[in-house]
């Protein structure tokens, strides 16, 4: 499904990524763990096609990113780490918004029935300007609620969200990988989620604690 060879990176004159290689394949969900600054961020973008690597290449099911510069949207589902909500919209209308981009057509109740797994029907008139940063959050993570992609590739999907929608996001993920989907995400802390692999990236406090967790080490 996805497979990263061989990624070098540079950015401000910095090493970010050397010699990096990722294979996920179907049903799996791959944790990149590692602390702020570990360079979890670039290599999202690097993968998603936000940034240009000085060398290597992503493949998305044996195609380069170029080869499917116009159908991204059908290969995955990127949630950044920033929120990207128009703070002037409300939360249906941000939902609208993003529907439309992706050419998904749901009536009212569909989307309702997607809005109230975070517990957000009740407020979905209600501005983002408005909402906490935990709500904003969970506004963003319902996007995967609709997309269509069998990847979803998400940049610290739990930073900020409460223990019951950890809990949920977990659940969602889990349905997904079930249902032949796969799941790429980052995190400074580690998760309670069923990983199927775990990549430890350079830049970490407690390497020596979580060696023993893990399966393979991304190499920075």
């Amino acid at each position: 499904m996805l497979e990263v060879k061989s990624i070098y990176l540079n950015r401000n004159k910095k090493q970010i990524l050397s010699n990096f290689s990722l294979i996920l394949k179907k049903k799996t969900m791959v944790l990149l763990l590692g602390e702020n600054g570990a360079g979890k961020s670039s290599l999202l973008d690097t993968i998603v096609g936000l940034i240009k690597p000085q060398s290597g290449e992503v493949l998305f099911d044996g195609q380069t990113l170029e080869e499917i510069e116009t159908q991204k949207k059908k290969y995955f589902t990127y949630i950044p780490h920033e929120i990207c909500l128009r703070d002037s919209f409300s939360i249906a209308e941000n939902i609208d918004i993003w529907l439309n981009l992706h050419s998904i057509k749901l009536n009212t109740k569909q989307i309702s029935k997607k809005l109230e797994v975070f517990d957000l029907q009740n407020i979905k008139d209600q501005l983002v300007r408005n909402l906490s940063h935990g709500q904003k959050k969970k506004v963003s993570l319902t996007k995967l609620l609709f997309s269509n992609s069998k990847l979803w590739i998400m940049d610290e999907p739990i930073n900020g969200l409460d223990k019951k929608s950890v809990q949920i996001l977990n659940s969602i993920c889990t349905q997904h990988i079930k249902e032949d989907g796969s799941v790429l995400f980052t995190s400074h802390i580690y998760p309670k989620f069923k990983i199927t692999k775990k990549v430890l990236l350079k830049k970490f406090c407690n390497k020596k604690l979580y060696k023993n967790s893990f399966d393979s080490w991304g190499k920075l």
